[in-house]
Parts: structure tokens; C-alpha cells; sequence
């Protein structure tokens, strides 16, 4: 009977976070491959460490009052929803070089800023900001972009874990 308390009451203390990925860039192209691609590791990684996770779909922009928007939005749906820490994802892009500008390649990704809102005070709890590392060192392009946004939620988890 203890026991069945004991994990109906951690259940209930469980952390919950959400996030938007907003993907910015000039061109305002559909949303890319490899948004879709950081955006199932975010949720493969913390569902892994027991954290109930929530998103609201990638949009594209490049005007920063229309990211605002976004962001406000999803927080206040994110506030209603009890969930407890909100991620704002900013994914720049510069596919003026690429071979492949559609494809989920590392090199696409010009870098990856990120904010940790506690929704219950109001307050940004931490930010942080990626580059992503030479792609020429990754054999497998989808391991490149995995292993970058793998990165990328194990920065925001030691936000959330302090």
C-alpha cells in the first residue's frame, strides 16, 4: 500500500516542460529536415530522463515581432497546460553555400539559441547558445544532427535540474 502511494504521489510531482522551435531564416522555406529531426531528439531525451514533454509545431520566420508572437502564444497555451518549464528554440539556417539546402545536414544549421522560462514565477532561468561543429567529421549526416541537438538537451536539462 506504501508503495502504490509512494508512486502515485511521484507521479504526481513529475516535471513537465514545452517547447517551440522557431526556425529562422531568410528564405522562409517550409520547415527543414533537420528541425524535425532536433525536435524528435528533444523529445526522445527527456522523455528518456522521466520528464513529461510538449511542443507546438516548428514554425518559420524571419521577422522578429512574428517570432514573438509564436513564442507568446505557445508559452500562454504551454502555462494553461500546467506545464511547468517552457523552451524557446531559435534554429538559424544559411543554406546559401549548400550543395543540398533541403536535406538534414549539419552544415545547413548556422546555430541554435535556446531559453528555459520557470512558467510558474515568470522568470528565464538560463539561456545558451550552439554552433554546430565541423560536419566533415560525421559520416552519417543524420548522426551529425542528432548528436548536436543530443548536445543541445543536455544544456537545457542542467537548466531545469538546478
Amino acid at each position: 500500500m506504501i508503495l502504490a502511494v509512494s508512486c502515485c504521489l511521484a507521479s504526481a510531482n513529475a516535471v513537465s516542460l514545452a517547447f517551440q522551435i522557431m526556425q529562422h531564416e531568410d528564405s522562409k522555406s517550409d520547415v527543414r529536415a533537420s528541425c524535425y529531426q532536433m525536435e524528435s531528439g528533444f523529445f526522445d531525451f527527456f522523455f528518456d530522463k522521466g520528464i513529461i514533454v510538449s511542443n507546438s509545431p516548428v514554425v518559420v520566420t524571419d521577422n522578429v515581432s512574428d517570432q514573438e508572437v509564436v513564442f507568446n502564444q505557445s508559452m500562454m497555451e504551454a502555462s494553461q497546460g500546467g506545464v511547468k518549464y517552457f523552451i524557446e528554440l531559435v534554429c538559424e539556417y544559411d543554406v546559401s553555400n549548400s550543395t543540398n539546402p533541403e536535406a538534414a545536414l549539419l552544415e545547413n544549421i548556422k546555430q541554435v539559441t535556446w531559453k528555459v522560462i520557470d512558467l510558474k514565477t515568470d522568470k528565464v532561468l538560463g539561456s545558451g547558445k550552439k554552433v554546430p561543429p565541423a560536419a566533415r567529421k560525421y559520416k552519417n549526416a543524420d548522426k551529425g544532427v542528432n548528436d548536436f541537438s543530443f548536445g543541445i538537451a543536455v544544456d537545457i536539462y542542467n537548466i531545469i535540474r538546478r
